[in-house]
């Protein structure tokens, strides 16, 4: 039995994204070979080392086997990284050895003890998430928006880490998304794939190169036609609660194509612009079957308009980027004057000044409204009697 190659995960900085890659070494030459590279179609031609390779690391299990048959030890790197990048239930892979009678030797990142504990935390994790969301009423489109929000308003960009340069392997994974809340963009991918899954809704991983490095998103099937998704660069950095960003949600290849780069014949192309409306969202806030939302395309004005993108119209002719809706009461931060805090109807009617602050960051927290002093940077906050409240 002889050893003959050895494969090694790096972690790949992208920009002020991260993803983790596996790169192949070469026992001897130790060449690093491109993530995106060499990733072999999933045919029958290597089901049963595919198989093989999906049940050891399932289970995080030490040693595995390939099938010599049906490939090259030179070519399992690449159908071990497909492997992971399918099955997002697969945590903490580090590297492996492989053996040229189709034995494979696993290491990765973590005890066996913390990952299967992990590992069961995460099921339970994604059947609450899932029962939360799959709902006999909702479309397959309200469940792909669920997912995305879910995942941006409850999972935080591991900015701390990534700015010491010491990202945890936890972050790369759908664990660190849904149950630390806290992820680089192979976590939020890969939990969005398994929530995804579970609905039933047909998705992919991703992975391709922003500016400066290598970083994974979502595609997803709807009624027939695909789309692209990527969570990560719609949740602000540093982290925002409460605000959800849809730059990113359900566009098209040449949408993506501005900034993102793929290997584009190995997904499908995305074309469809049905939902190019979330696009001209600045922020928006969902009452019922309307969003209201302030518009990039009109200098920010506040406008409503049903969730299928039908009956638009604006609200009032007021510039409103911050905003949140309690009752029938929006109050927002005055863009027209000053970007004071006002308040009005949901119907745009009855204007009333709250205060004389550039008030951003409006956000609703039980009782009480929050904002930010834009220029002290100072929390600030009102009872929603209207009453000033200290904080």
């Amino acid at each position: 039995m002889k050893k003959i190659i050895s494969l090694s995960l790096s972690f790949a900085l992208a920009s002020s994204i991260f993803v983790g890659s596996p790169n192949y070494a070469n026992a001897a030459s130790f060449s690093a070979q491109p993530a995106v590279a060499a990733i072999p179609a999933k045919t029958s031609q290597y089901e049963n080392s595919y198989q093989m390779i999906r049940s050891t690391l399932l289970e995080n299990g030490a040693v595995g086997r390939f099938d010599p048959s049906e490939m090259s030890p030179k070519e399992v790197g690449a159908l071990i990284q497909q492997v992971v990048q399918e099955n997002p239930e697969i945590l903490y892979y580090k590297s492996a050895n492989v053996w040229s009678d189709g034995k494979i030797e696993y290491a990765y990142y973590l005890p066996t003890e913390t990952m299967k504990k992990n590992r069961a935390a995460l099921n339970a994790e994604v059947d609450k998430v899932v029962a939360s969301i799959n709902k006999p009423s909702l479309s397959d489109f309200d469940k792909v928006k669920a997912v995305h929000d879910y995942l941006v308003l409850n999972t935080a960009y591991d900015y701390a880490n990534q700015q010491k340069k010491t990202i945890p392997a936890d972050s790369y994974t759908a664990h660190g998304a849904l149950l630390g809340e806290l992820a680089v963009c192979d976590g939020y991918t890969k939990a969005a794939q398994l929530l995804l899954n579970r609905l039933g809704i047909e998705n992919h991983y991703v992975v391709g190169h922003i500016k400066d490095g290598l970083h994974s998103w979502n595609q997803v099937k709807l009624n027939g036609k695909y789309y692209f998704m990527d969570i990560t660069w719609d949740d602000p950095v540093p982290n925002k609660p409460g605000v959800v960003s849809y730059d990113y949600f359900l566009v098209t290849s040449d949408q993506l194509r501005k900034d993102h780069t793929w290997e584009e014949k190995n997904w499908a192309v995305a074309t469809d612009k049905q939902y190019s409306y979330f696009h001209d969202f600045k922020n928006m806030v969902q009452v019922g079957n309307d969003y209201f939302y302030s518009s990039k395309s009109d200098n920010q004005k506040l406008y409503k308009m049903a969730s299928n993108g039908k009956n638009k119209k604006k609200v009032n002719d007021v510039r409103a980027p911050y905003f949140a809706i309690v009752g029938n009461d929006i109050y927002f931060s005055n863009y027209s004057n000053g970007g004071y805090l006002y308040k009005m109807k949901t119907d745009g009617t009855k204007l009333e000044k709250l205060n004389s602050v550039h008030s951003v960051d409006i956000a609703v927290d039980g009782n009480i409204l929050r904002f930010t002093d834009s220029t002290s940077k100072k929390p600030m906050s009102l009872a929603l009697n209207n009453k000033a409240a200290a904080k």
